[in-house]
């Protein structure tokens, strides 16, 4: 199974990808990967943790199966008729949206795995799927360690996820700490590893996703340590956000999200939200989602949709 890559700095769609690269071996696949030559070969590279299954030709005739994401089509030089059986995996509902150069590649013969049913519905209503389309929601993937340390509840700062919306993230931490609390703001990316401990020891996450977003992670990866959430709505997160169950949603505005933040910190409510958290985030581990892909080798075996 060949993967392609385009890796210019690590992103949540990197991640997955690399996921799923896994579990092509996992399975018994012989999976391998080629690097664009601009694609950053550090650290932040997963597939730098393999180098032997790094191909330095993208030559597709030479394997069984690919495995395409995003902009990946364009490897193909722009066939309709891809010299193998692909396998697309579609993160984001502007799969569908009219005029995007995504939506282009619908048309191409794949099987289509989605990590969320809006982005499932999203590229449905266009009509232009050519093949299977199969559900598989996101998972996570957290260090044991870092989900076995966060059990204790510790009081910290409220963290600040804003790399998407800096000024808004920028104009809450302002409120809050006119409110006497303590915030750490990420509006820079940092090393992933970084980021999560730092979600581990907060008191509070709040996470603020573009409002279109395929499946929205940091959100539920702060549910599965333990740390309750306060988070603007997305189309992604309504996969799992459910509304004083486990997480606290807010309407994108300082004081909205101030005044949500107070009550998500309060004792008894926090811990209502650690627990619907902690519940909503046992349900989208790895081994799910690497039994499901599974089934999607099966039935793509058996020429089953």
């Amino acid at each position: 199974m060949l993967f392609h890559r385009d890796f210019l700095g690590y992103t949540g769609g990197h991640g997955k990808v690399w996921d799923y690269f896994r579990h092509a071996l996992a399975l018994g696949w012989d999976a391998r990967v080629h690097l664009t030559p601009a694609s950053l070969r550090d650290g932040s590279n997963p597939w730098m943790s393999l180098p032997e299954r790094i191909e330095r030709e993208w030559n597709p005739d030479a394997f069984d199966l690919l495995f395409l994401a995003g902009m990946d089509w364009m490897a193909l030089s722009g066939r309709r008729n891809p010299p193998r059986p692909v396998i697309n995996l579609i993160q984001h509902v502007r799969h569908g949206w009219a005029g995007h150069p995504l939506r282009a590649f619908l048309g191409a013969p794949a099987h289509r795995i989605c990590v969320s049913h809006p982005v499932a519905e999203s590229i449905l209503a266009t009509d232009e799927v050519n093949g299977p389309v199969t559900v598989i929601p996101a998972a996570l993937d957290l260090p044991e360690n870092l989900v076995a340390r966060s059990s204790r509840e510790e009081v910290g700062r409220v963290l600040i996820a804003g790399l998407k919306a800096p000024g808004l993230a920028r104009a809450l931490a302002e409120e809050l700490h006119l409110r006497g609390m303590r915030v750490d703001v990420c509006d820079e990316w940092i090393p992933r590893l970084e980021y999560l401990e730092k979600v581990a020891a907060a008191a509070v996450v709040v996470t603020l996703p573009h409002a279109a977003e395929g499946f929205y992670l940091p959100a539920l990866e702060a549910m599965a340590l333990g740390v309750p959430v306060v988070m603007t709505d997305c189309i992604g997160s309504r996969e799992y956000a459910r509304d004083g169950g486990n997480c606290i949603l807010s309407v994108a505005e300082p004081q909205a999200l101030a005044h949500a933040v107070e009550h998500a910190v309060l004792p008894g409510i926090a811990a209502h939200l650690r627990r619907g958290g902690r519940e909503t985030a046992g349900a989208y581990g790895q081994a799910n989602e690497r039994e499901r892909f599974a089934q999607v080798m099966k039935n793509m075996e058996n020429n089953e949709p």
